[in-house]
């Protein structure tokens, strides 16, 4: 149950980032204030997307979906990076840890993008299903916990 609060934490900043953007229009059109408050949202989700992932796999938990978006070690690694940096004091304005994560150009960010949404998605589901097969009294078949300090 502790690792679905912080889901339902990304969850609700995914949320606000998806608001930000449809309010915001199309990123040429945004002002730099819009621009800011919308990469504020999206930092925050990705940062908490994290905290959920640590979760996950200091619980041991195992779920297909979940465990072959996190086989790509580099997005994981650079997500534990970018999490660091925007929970811990830096003096630097910019965010060289997000470039990082984002990648080089426009086919890396998209990248990256499709990978934190299908993460983000596959976490919910394992957890909420891992949840209702508790509540069940019940484990799913392709769900196994192999820490039993929950």
């Amino acid at each position: 149950m502790a690792l679905h609060k912080y889901f339902l934490n990304a969850d609700f900043l995914r949320d606000v980032f998806m608001r930000q953007i449809k309010d915001s229009g199309p990123p040429v059109d945004a002002s730099f204030a819009k621009s800011l408050n919308t990469m504020t949202a999206m930092s925050l989700w990705y940062a908490t997307v994290f905290v959920v992932i640590e979760g996950w796999q200091e619980l041991k938990l195992a779920d297909a979906k979940v465990d072959a978006c996190l086989t790509d070690e580099n997005h994981v690694n650079h997500l534990r990076l970018f999490r660091n940096q925007m929970f811990h004091y830096q003096e630097a304005y910019d965010n060289p840890k997000l470039i990082k994560f984002l990648g080089e150009n426009d086919s890396d960010a998209e990248t990256v993008t499709r990978w934190i949404r299908t993460t983000h998605a596959a976490l919910g589901e394992a957890i909420e299903a891992a949840i209702q097969a508790n509540l069940d009294g019940q484990r799913r078949p392709d769900t196994r916990v192999e820490n039993t300090n929950q």
